[in-house]
């Protein structure tokens, strides 16, 4: 495979962080349709690269850094506007950029003691990650607010779940890291 499709996934990441800000330029000024039409090409474009980058095996430092990275940042950035627009309960993306930036610890902690930990996004993760995206996307569609409020409170109690479920496995390697090393 040359070198231009070798950087497909790392571009759409790209494309990704560059949506963010058309993403919030759009929600603030009002434009509702054309926010969630960004936000949901967003989400595919996560889902594409991340399935061009296993499939042909192009996965590089860079994806492993700014891909999670984009995803934080569009969802961080829709959940802090929603609240704003009081669509949301304020203390929600408090809660997830607080667990996000305690994962985000940890795994500079695993980097800087170089240590060999598997720090890559599990399934409990991906399933919050998609919990986010169907209650963000059914608020652009204007779904009863109850809905939205039970959806939110679900992902908020998935996302401190994962947190624990993360910790809980960081933890565990780390244990058996140094139960291994020899003293």
């Amino acid at each position: 495979m040359n070198g231009f499709f070798k950087n497909i996934p790392n571009m759409l990441t790209l494309l990704r962080l560059v949506a963010v800000p058309v993403f919030a330029g759009f929600l603030n000024s009002g434009r509702t349709f054309e926010a969630a039409a960004v936000f949901l090409g967003a989400e595919f474009t996560d889902v594409l690269d991340g399935f061009i980058a296993r499939r042909y095996n192009l996965i590089t430092t860079f994806g492993k850094v700014a891909d999670p990275f984009a995803d934080k940042l569009m969802q961080l950035t829709a959940l802090f506007l929603l609240a704003k627009k009081q669509l949301i309960y304020s203390v929600i993306p408090w809660f997830v950029l607080v667990k996000d930036l305690l994962l985000i610890i940890a795994g500079l902690y695993v980097i800087k003691n170089k240590k060999k930990v598997d720090v890559s996004s599990k399934w409990f993760g991906k399933l919050t990650s998609v919990l986010l995206f169907v209650s963000i996307m059914l608020i652009f569609m204007e779904a009863p607010r109850i809905l939205t409020d039970a959806l939110f409170l679900i992902c908020v109690a998935m996302a401190l779940l994962s947190g624990i479920m993360y910790a809980r496995s960081y933890f565990r390697q780390l244990r058996m890291l140094s139960s291994d090393s020899p003293q």
